[in-house]
């Protein structure tokens, strides 16, 4: 029996309640799509996978959406949030180069046009006025790769996945919000810092700033100034990171992040 078969990125983001008219993908549906396949069987595939090609990145990549598209330019009938990478962008075009070649492998055939970062939310009908007044721009977070069946009525159900390790997990803490932060180095734990904080806060993305980041001391000035010029700018909902979030570990980079509220 023949399965319509495609292995794509799952996501988390801090989606929105509610979007205008649209057929409207339910938020575990949604994904961003590494490689199609077509209707194939899925008993040959299902024995290859124990050689599925892993990825090198130790932690699942993160973006934020800049921008809606409307799908095929010429007469659009999906609605997608096209993603823009806040990690290193040429490991995933080369990870998805490695998945293509090892299908090409199989004998399965595959479409080599450059990959477009999206994620579809919606599909036709829908009124494109509506939903660009609507768009907000969001953080993503990649948490695993699937191969995904795709079963009809805008349904996409994982028969197979590899997690991805998260660049941060949110956890209770009395009075505050608390997240364990994880990165391979300073600079990576204050970019999944600031992530964490847009999980709660989106538009406290646009004051992420490039900067040389030597120890967990300067992580923290780093979000704090980030914090500063939101609340001064547009008002946030944060007072600060705390000083007295702990270094858990080093090997990787595991850090308790306490924000006063």
């Amino acid at each position: 029996m023949e399965k319509r078969l495609f292995f794509g990125f799952s996501v988390e983001a801090p989606w929105p309640m509610s979007y205008p008219n649209g057929r409207i993908i339910e938020e575990s549906s949604r994904h961003l799509t590494l490689a199609f396949l077509g209707n194939h069987p899925f008993q040959p595939l299902e024995k290859a996978l124990s050689n599925f090609p892993k990825p090198d990145f130790p932690f699942g990549p993160i973006g934020r959406s800049n921008k809606l598209l409307f799908l095929p330019e010429l007469k659009p009938r999906v609605v997608a949030e096209h993603i823009q990478w806040l990690c290193d962008e040429d490991q995933i075009t080369t990870y998805q180069t490695t998945l293509l070649d090892w299908l090409e492998n199989l004998g399965y055939p595959i479409d080599r046009r450059p990959l477009l970062p999206h994620i579809t939310i919606a599909r036709a009908p829908f009124i494109e006025k509506e939903w660009e007044e609507a768009f907000e721009p969001l953080p993503f977070m990649i948490t695993g790769i699937h191969l995904y069946e795709s079963i009809g009525n805008l349904r996409y159900t994982s028969i197979w996945h590899h997690p991805l390790s998260p660049v941060f997990e949110e956890f209770e803490h009395t009075a505050d919000i608390a997240f364990h932060i994880y990165g391979e180095d300073f600079q990576q734990l204050y970019l999944h810092g600031a992530l964490a904080l847009s999980f709660k806060y989106p538009p406290i993305l646009d004051f992420l700033t490039s900067s040389t980041v030597a120890n967990i001391q300067s992580v923290i000035k780093l979000l704090n100034q980030m914090i500063s010029t939101c609340d001064a700018q547009i008002g946030c909902p944060f007072k600060a990171v705390s000083h007295h979030g702990k270094l858990l570990s080093k090997h990787p980079l595991k850090w308790e992040m306490i924000v006063d509220v």
